[in-house]
């Protein structure tokens, strides 16, 4: 009887043992992100790289840059990495509406200091004529607080509280979130 029982044992603990090895039994972030199944590979599961959502969207070709759109972009990228600083106007620090003040300056065009101020100057255009050098604007609240620089393929240059100068996608659901419109600067 003991024999028998000791052999039925070992035949439910090998069946279980199967089963678990074979369960799926996911793990999530807390955004949602999978973590792997850490029984199937048989080690911890590593969380997945930070990735954003895969969009799907059609990619607008882009017209060829004129010089101005070109001084410009290139006078963005080397800001790069700079601060963000309320206020600042420097590669030190440099807050929106002073690093778009400083790269129109770099062409030879005198812009209003505040966000606020330059989007009144701007004229105003459709999201479907953007192309690279115009200005996107933010507004919380009751006013414009936010300005970037359009450098074409759906992607701004800015410089953003606790992040300094950073290129970014406009598809960023934040900047979606807050986003008012487009407005031109340079003559085409």
């Amino acid at each position: 009887m003991l024999i028998k029982f000791y052999k039925y044992g070992l035949l439910f603990l090998a069946f279980a043992a199967i089963l678990s090895s074979c369960s799926v039994s996911k793990r999530f972030a807390s955004d949602g992100r999978s973590l792997g199944n850490s029984a199937r590979e048989g080690r911890a599961a590593r969380p997945a790289p930070s990735q954003p959502p895969v969009e799907i969207t059609t990619i607008k070709p882009q017209a060829p840059l004129n010089a101005q759109q070109q001084k410009i972009i290139s006078e963005a990228s080397e800001w790069l990495g700079t601060p963000y600083l309320w206020g600042g106007n420097t590669k030190k620090g440099v807050d929106c509406s002073g690093f778009v003040k400083n790269i129109y300056g770099e062409i030879g065009i005198s812009l209003p200091r505040t966000a606020q101020q330059q989007y009144n100057y701007a004229q105003k255009i459709s999201d479907s004529e953007r192309v690279a050098g115009d200005l996107l604007f933010y507004q919380r609240g009751n006013k414009i607080s936010h300005v970037a620089i359009y450098i074409g393929n759906d992607e701004i240059i800015h410089s953003a509280s606790g992040k300094g100068v950073v290129r970014q996608s406009i598809a960023n659901s934040y900047l979606q979130s807050i986003y008012v419109g487009a407005g031109r600067i340079l003559t085409k």
